[in-house]
């Protein structure tokens, strides 16, 4: 167990996926001060109608893109690994911190034969939707640890869904959580609400995943 820093946004934060973020609140001006002078990373748990999701992701700046004169921060940060919240509290500095434990993947081997289908259907996305550059994925280009995740930031997701898959332990049932989904909305993709949830991407920036 451990005591962290805590951030709760709207959003669902993924391990290997960065997002940007706009700093304004003073206690999360003083939480990413401590996090930049300290390195000690903070987590990023989903809140939804006041209700704080316990498993989250640990982040880490990776980028103070700009800084204004009253403080205010635009950052880029990047998910770490997922943790699960065991208590949550105020901090003496005004900002939310919690005891947390690891939360990981039980052991596994990868089945390719279902990460192939999630490419084949999301390679089929990208040459759907024109209106945006989609960049399709290549197997052997992959040289992430969690391929779930970084194929679920462009798979149209709600929140809710995002939530759901971070608490999976296996990336075999991220993967066929997936696999279904993509599969379901490639004949929706002519509704707005689909092509508006893909573009948008819920933030998530993703310069130069792959190699």
């Amino acid at each position: 167990m451990k005591s962290i820093g805590l951030f709760p946004l709207g959003i669902v934060l993924f391990p290997e996926s960065s997002i940007p973020l706009h700093i304004f609140e003073e206690r999360y001006k003083r939480l990413v001060k401590s996090h930049l002078e300290n390195h000690f990373p903070f987590g990023i748990n989903y809140i939804s109608a006041s209700k704080v999701f316990d498993v989250g992701c640990m982040a880490k700046v990776i980028e103070v893109t700009k800084t204004y004169e009253d403080g205010k921060l635009d950052i880029i940060i990047t998910g770490l690994n997922r943790f699960k919240m065991l208590s949550f509290h105020e901090s003496e500095f005004g900002y939310f911190s919690a005891d947390v434990d690891d939360y990981n993947d039980n052991p596994e081997e990868i089945d390719y034969e279902l990460l192939e289908s999630c490419i084949y259907y999301y390679n089929q996305i990208a040459d759907i939707v024109t209106n945006v550059k989609i960049e399709k994925l290549d197997l052997q280009s992959f040289n992430l640890y969690y391929p779930s995740f970084f194929i679920a930031q462009k798979s149209g997701l709600v929140n809710m869904m995002k939530q759901k898959l971070i608490e999976m332990r296996s990336e075999n049932n991220r993967l066929d959580f997936l696999q279904e989904h993509l599969h379901s909305i490639i004949p929706k993709l002519k509704e707005n609400e689909y092509i508006d949830r893909i573009i948008k991407n819920d933030g998530y920036y993703t310069p130069d995943m792959f190699r």
